[in-house]
């Protein structure tokens, strides 16, 4: 039913956040400089992603007219993201921008943007559409991709720390089902071999 749909979305999104600041909370002194990736070190991935929560109300404000044909889903919202030139240096990029002026309390900062979020989530009706440069798409779509990302970059920070990769089974359930729905950008090999535990190829992204 629409309205199931609508409460478990919004339900994931409100639990992928509090794993998020949960993650947050838990990172070290020493920790924020740790390299996640070639791209960002804690700080930065840690402010890539609020910067992720604190844009939905930047897309929603911006006033933008919205096309006929909308994105259909949040798959599709990835596929038109990810295949635009230049998108993860672009991405990579504005994280390390938004670590820079995040000041000395980046989890206090993270805190205060998700519960802006949280609130704006709340307040926000399902079809309204959210005009992205990708695309446009209805807003409980939209919201698919963020607690896809906020839960996928809760896990990496995790690992990074060595904090052992954990989140809500909720939250888990809308990010499975939008990866599986791309799982045809994978290497199939090593898609295969990666779904049945085989040793093969280190990874197996269909994000990159």
């Amino acid at each position: 039913m629409p309205g199931d749909r609508s409460d478990s979305a919004r339900a994931a999104f409100v639990a992928a956040v509090d794993g998020f600041l949960a993650t947050v909370d838990a990172i070290g002194p020493g920790q924020w400089v740790r390299d996640v990736s070639d791209a960002w070190t804690v700080r930065q991935l840690v402010a890539h992603v609020v910067r992720g929560m604190a844009v939905i109300s930047e897309y929603l404000d911006a006033g933008l007219p919205a096309p006929d044909v909308l994105l259909p889903d949040a798959a599709a919202y990835f596929r038109a993201a990810l295949g635009m030139d230049g998108v993860h240096a672009g991405i990579a990029d504005r994280g390390v921008a938004a670590a820079a002026g995040a000041g000395d309390d980046v989890p206090a900062w993270a805190r205060e943007v998700a519960a802006s979020a949280v609130a704006r989530v709340a307040a926000t009706a399902d079809d309204e559409v959210v005009v992205h440069f990708a695309g446009a798409i209805r807003f409980l779509d939209y919201l698919d991709t963020r607690t896809t990302e906020l839960v996928l970059h809760s896990l990496e920070l995790q690992v990074a720390c060595g904090l052992g990769p954990h989140a809500p089974a909720d939250a888990l359930a809308v990010v499975n089902r939008v990866l599986l729905a791309l799982v045809d950008r994978a290497d199939p090999v090593a898609l295969a071999l990666a779904l049945t535990g085989r040793p093969g190829p280190p990874t197996c992204n269909v994000l990159g």
